[in-house]
């Protein structure tokens, strides 16, 4: 699964809170709660037109749902040149006659913009086998009201874990096996808060997470620039070619946008819908800066958005849909922190 430059480009351009004062966990804003549907990505054998030819079928990721709305070209591998281009069917699905086995191909699939113009999406090496006619390959779905972000739920690991399984859920999305604790325990970059003379010292959150996520007294948060260097050395050492970008300060509707791009997007909201509350502060380690210490910060995954309302992948309570108005105005008081990976 490749994600390019090109396709960014076209694009508009947490965290936990803690229990008592801080904590991750409230049962006051669940709205809506779905079981997920995780499938894998898989070659699938059916009769080709021609004993040479070749079925492309376009999927949404973590889904068996068709993308349609794109373009798939067939380029030689070796040469590099264009063999053919082809839009997909109502099924997701383009074929092309003539493909000689045993050779390498390359397919690139294109979103087809409102102005025709085609944006690359994705791409990927292949040695053509007769005797599996089908590539199925995963891209992103545009057309989708909700992306296919499977649940992945904090409790009860990480009471206080929010930002980092939400992160989980979106590499799971895009089909990175990796598990929550793994990337808890040894990828988030972690710091104790600690108390010195009735004073409270712990970490500048743009650069570490407070405290532990493992503990339901003793985790705070951290916002989104440590989270994106967890994601891009995973993402480094499974040879993907996707990049965690910082979506910070971005506005509503540039946010929006990648999600009606089909990218998913890890938002920090609070976590009862209402404006930030802060309680105390703690002396950032090094120092003199004090950080506010808020009360009901939380992380979710925007996976949907239609009608004025959002759909967040909730690492509390699974799926939910809620008010685009009181989302913003949440994700605004935290003061906008926002990641994605494309």
């Amino acid at each position: 699964m490749l994600g390019k430059t090109n396709f960014v480009t076209k694009l508009i351009l947490p965290l936990s809170c803690t229990v008592i004062l801080f904590g991750c966990s409230s049962n006051e804003h669940t709205i809506k709660n779905e079981q997920p549907k995780v499938y894998s990505k898989q070659m699938s054998a059916e009769q080709p037109v021609s004993n040479n030819a070749l079925t492309i079928h376009t999927v949404e990721f973590s889904s068996e749902t068709s993308v349609k709305n794109v373009s798939v070209a067939l380029f030689d591998f070796e040469t590099g040149e264009k063999i053919a281009t082809e839009t997909v069917t109502e099924d997701g699905k383009a074929t092309f006659d003539m493909v000689e086995p045993d050779k390498p191909y390359e397919v690139v699939i294109y979103k087809i913009e409102l102005t025709g113009e085609l944006s690359e999406q994705s791409r990927e090496k292949f040695v053509f086998n007769p005797n599996e006619p089908v590539l199925t390959i995963e891209t992103f779905n545009a057309n989708s009201d909700n992306l296919a972000v499977p649940i992945v739920k904090q409790n009860p690991e990480l009471p206080n874990g929010c930002e980092i399984t939400s992160l989980t859920a979106i590499m799971n999305y895009y089909g990175i096996e990796v598990d929550k604790m793994t990337l808890a325990n040894d990828y988030l970059p972690t710091t104790p808060v600690t108390k010195k003379a009735n004073k409270l010292y712990g970490p500048d959150p743009y650069v570490s997470y407070a405290g532990d996520p493992s503990k339901k007294d003793g985790g705070y948060y951290v916002y989104a620039e440590p989270i994106i260097e967890v994601a891009n050395q995973v993402l480094f050492e499974n040879n993907s070619n996707f990049k965690a970008l910082n979506l910070s300060q971005s506005s509503r509707e540039e946010i929006l946008s990648y999600v009606n791009s089909g990218v998913p997007v890890l938002t920090w909201a609070t976590i009862d819908y209402k404006q930030a509350r802060t309680h105390g502060h703690w002396v950032i380690e090094g120092t003199n800066k004090k950080h506010p210490i808020f009360m009901n910060l939380h992380a979710v995954v925007l996976i949907g958005y239609a009608d004025g309302k959002v759909t967040v992948m909730n690492p509390l309570s699974g799926y939910e849909t809620i008010d685009e108005n009181v989302f913003f105005s949440t994700y605004k008081s935290l003061g906008s922190h926002a990641m994605a990976i494309l």
